[in-house]
């Protein structure tokens, strides 16, 4: 039996759970803002230059914050940490953001390391706390990356060409772990590379939204359909009676009405749905290998309350009684599932 530091990073939060593999003695939950919310926050408050190295970590917030200290003040960037902002880099110079290295910076400034996952700073924090993270501890990560799309591609089509590739094949859950670095994922790989950076080997990686899925099929009967309404995307996958994902699709949360929501969800169940049909109406896509009988329709996500207006039978995913744990819980089944 190993202890799992499962975190679930997002745009918003990160959420975190520290238990054995098989769920039984959770020791820790902590529910923190997101790392991009915390840069970002430290940008705001600065009245200087600000010069960042470190890792590729997800944007959003701090892409943000970046893009209007420009407008005032120098920013310099490693190409690694660059690729926060986007994987062109010229379309990084084009934003105010220089890329080079910190002797390029003059005067006084503000640096920055970017990085996902910090365990050096978590191992700091809990030990304040009393509690000391075993030194061979597995460390499952839960992000969402788009991927590396060739030119010419979207990145919604290849985020989706990926996806659909693994659920014609019959995928499972444990198919979506990445445990090595990859050219298709910068971010993935940028959060492999630094938790070895900092001592960690045992370390496995899932989509966010995958990762929530699988966490809101703890404890549920197959077949399902659990989705993940998030902040800024709505997933939902149909899960067949052997654990296989007979369907999944994804939208942007923004764009979908309860009434779209619920004809996306009905089509997916009875194996209609269209990747044309979901991309059309800008969505990032749909694959549906099979129709299934759902005995349950699960949601999840920050926004979940939204799939209560669908007038669908739905039951809110509540993993260890905390809505929170769901993603860490998938991470912690991943590692459970690989190790099978």
């Amino acid at each position: 039996m190993s202890d799992v530091f499962a975190i679930d990073v997002g745009s918003g939060t990160q959420d975190i759970l520290i238990s054995d593999d098989r769920l039984s003695k959770p020791a820790v939950k902590l529910v923190m803002p997101a790392p991009t919310q915390l840069f970002a926050a430290r940008i705001r408050r600065s009245r200087k230059d600000v010069f960042c190295d470190g890792y590729t970590m997800g944007g959003g917030a701090i892409t943000g914050a970046l893009r209007a200290h420009a407008e005032k003040y120098r920013i310099v960037m490693t190409p690694e940490a660059a690729h926060t902002v986007r994987d062109d880099l010229e379309q990084v110079k084009e934003r105010g953001i220089e890329i080079g290295k910190e002797s390029d910076m003059k005067g006084s400034y503000l640096k920055l390391t970017l990085m996902d996952v910090d365990m050096t700073a978590w191992e700091a924090g809990l030990a304040m706390l009393n509690y000391n993270l075993p030194k061979d501890i597995v460390v499952a990560v839960a992000v969402q990356d788009h991927g590396v799309a060739p030119k010419g591609v979207s990145d919604r089509e290849f985020r989706f060409e990926h996806i659909g590739k693994l659920v014609k094949k019959g995928a499972t859950f444990k198919d979506f772990v990445i445990t090595k670095k990859t050219n298709k994922f910068s971010r993935v790989s940028a959060v492999i590379q630094s938790l070895k950076d900092q001592g960690y080997e045992n370390v496995l990686v899932m989509d966010t939204k995958i990762a929530g899925i699988y966490g809101g099929l703890y404890g549920e009967k197959l077949p399902a359909i659990v989705m993940d309404v998030g902040n800024g995307h709505t997933t939902a996958a149909s899960i067949a009676e052997d654990g296989t994902i007979a369907g999944i699709f994804e939208h942007h949360t923004a764009s979908l009405t309860p009434k779209t929501m619920r004809l996306y969800i009905e089509k997916l169940a009875n194996g209609t749905l269209t990747n044309e049909e979901v991309f059309e109406d800008e969505g990032h896509g749909a694959y549906v290998k099979e129709p299934i009988k759902p005995v349950s329709i699960i949601a999840t996500g920050p926004r979940r309350e939204i799939a209560l207006k669908t007038k669908l039978p739905i039951r809110f995913a509540s993993p260890l009684d905390d809505v929170y744990m769901v993603g860490p819980v998938g991470m912690i089944r991943a590692y459970q599932a690989l190790k099978e």
